[in-house]
């Protein structure tokens, strides 16, 4: 069970756009799929769904999860936010003004 994120964690995860894109859609949702996360990623980057999603599957789904941001059933395709997705709040919020 992992505890909440350190500064230097939630700096990591949101070191690339595309686990910022993932976070903001888990801030809104219970669960969602990789197929709606990668047109979401797909979308406010305007990167090919095949390549966002090439990246979600091998890199930023097993970071976020490594991380304890999100629980990923790889055979299932859904993607799930933890408790810890919370403590990334404050900075969309920042983000957002």
């Amino acid at each position: 069970m992992c505890e909440r994120l350190t500064p230097d964690e939630i700096f990591d995860v949101l070191g690339h756009r595309y686990r910022r894109y993932v976070v903001a859609e888990l801030l809104e949702r219970d669960e969602t799929t990789v197929t709606e996360l990668t047109e979401a990623v797909s979308r406010q980057t305007d990167a090919d769904t095949t390549r966002v999603e090439v990246g979600l599957l091998h890199s930023h789904l097993p970071h976020l999860e490594s991380a304890c941001v999100v629980e990923y059933d790889a055979d299932a395709g859904v993607v799930e936010p933890t408790t810890a997705v919370s403590d990334f709040e404050p900075f969309f919020e920042i983000i957002e003004e």
